[in-house]
């Protein structure tokens, strides 16, 4: 271990470094470091409203505070692209040497201009009926990786723009304030025209909107898969791959919401009539997964870290973490777009999808009681495997378990040493600073 960690420390943390000094890259950690309070923040009231206990959900609900509950979590997550934008386009100005408020506002406006702005529901008598919202699903998860492009896109634009003296000038007896904000008019408005024209070109689709375009080409090759468990491991191995770049597995939540709705009916369907379970190995494989992408496990490991970051991003994190509320520490710290965890992002799932799949085809059967996967999404990974498939799945949960913290260790080690040496080398020059101001 110690031989691969060198290995690491010597291949791998210099291509990070580089990677890292790219200005794009760059943008992308520090907008996502900066999204992190509102990840943190909305944590407690996730858990409180989402406890993993039946009755509880139901009496927050009968005393109606349930509904506040999902308004704090949607003021939070729910609308997270348009922070995302905001804080990418910050950092992406910074870089560049652009206006960073402008850029942000700008960027920030352009994805609400090209979203759909009416929704056709219901109305009391039943009629179908239009009206002016935004969906919170696009605002969400959903709309997170086109966001991210649009931020860095749209500030690169504005900046290009204002380089070619397309700017007013204004004396210097206007203030700055005014200044900033009235110059670049007349660069906003071309940009605006462009949203104008993607809008309009993307109208034209079946899609109907960029952000469903995107959505249904990333959907379409797992649109016709079936339920066995090689798809659970393609499908859930290539979430992890589109986490890493920033796209959420909401994106996802079409052709993974039908195999898993498919799984569930059929299984408790020969459960009630005490049949065997038509996709029992493809439901193991993919309780399994989830095992070995329980980041609590992960979160615990951090606590003996060296660098300061770290440990308390740990404290911050591990609760939530306990249950599979994941934002916190894949913006904090961050996973996404990180050079360093690729391999422990990716791989881990992938495989102990092969090995959950090899030993409960072998020597440890499972036996599973399908009604325990209707357990709330945040309870503990650690609860509900034990309950879904008795012995032998608890031992294949620990299993997955080792393969997880095998892979994640090297890294994490790695990291934590890059960003302890770091924190000597500030101390070290505030020191220094302290010193020659006596």
């Amino acid at each position: 271990m110690k031989r691969f960690e060198q290995l690491l420390n010597d291949k791998l943390m210099p291509l990070a470094e580089k990677l890292t000094q790219n200005k794009i890259l760059g943008a992308l950690m520090e907008g996502f470091i900066r999204c992190s309070p509102i990840t943190l923040g909305i944590a407690f009231i996730t858990i409180i409203g989402n406890f993993p206990v039946p009755a509880w959900t139901r009496w927050l609900t009968e005393i109606g505070l349930m509904q506040h509950v999902s308004a704090i979590t949607n003021g939070a997550t729910g609308v997270l692209t348009l922070y995302v934008i905001y804080s990418l386009s910050m950092a992406y100005a910074k870089r560049i040497n652009i206006n960073e408020r402008n850029s942000a506002l700008i960027s920030l406006a352009f994805f609400i201009m090209i979203m759909p702005q009416t929704i056709t529901t219901l109305d009391a008598s039943g009629k179908e009926t239009i009206v002016n919202a935004l969906k919170l699903d696009y605002l969400g998860g959903q709309g997170l990786f086109i966001g991210m492009i649009i931020a860095l896109v749209i500030t690169r634009l504005y900046a290009y723009l204002s380089s070619k003296n397309l700017s007013f000038k204004l004396p210097p007896s206007v203030p700055a304030m005014v200044s900033q904000s009235l110059s670049p008019v007349f660069v906003v408005t071309i940009i605006f025209v462009l949203a104008f024209i993607v809008r309009v070109a993307f109208s034209y689709t079946s899609a109907g909107d960029i952000i469903n375009f995107f959505i249904q080409v990333i959907n379409a090759p797992l649109n016709s898969v079936v339920a066995n468990p090689l798809t659970i491991i393609l499908i859930i191995s290539f979430m992890g791959l589109l986490w890493f770049f920033g796209i959420h597995n909401a994106v996802l939540q079409g052709p993974l919401g039908a195999i898993s709705l498919t799984m569930l009916a059929g299984n408790i369907t020969a459960f009630q009539n005490g049949e065997p379970l038509p996709y029992l190995m493809p439901a193991v494989v993919y309780a399994g997964m989830s095992s070995a992408g329980f980041m609590g496990i992960i979160v615990g490991m951090m606590f003996k870290s060296k660098s300061q970051k770290y440990k308390q991003i740990a404290k911050l994190s591990f609760i939530p973490s306990l249950f599979n509320i994941t934002e916190p520490i894949m913006f904090g710290m961050p996973i996404i777009m990180n050079p360093i965890f690729f391999i422990p992002q990716v791989f881990p799932q992938l495989i102990a999808g092969f090995v959950t799949w090899g030993l409960a085809s072998t020597i440890l059967p499972v036996t599973m009681n399908p009604y325990m996967s209707l357990m709330p999404w945040t309870t503990p990974t650690f609860i509900k495997m034990p309950l879904l498939g008795g012995v032998n799945f608890t031992i294949i949960m620990i299993i997955c378990f080792a393969i997880s913290i095998l892979i994640w260790y090297p890294f994490l080690k790695v990291a934590d040493r890059r960003e302890y040496e770091l924190e000597q080398q500030a101390q070290k020059a505030l020191e220094e600073g302290e010193d020659n101001e006596n």
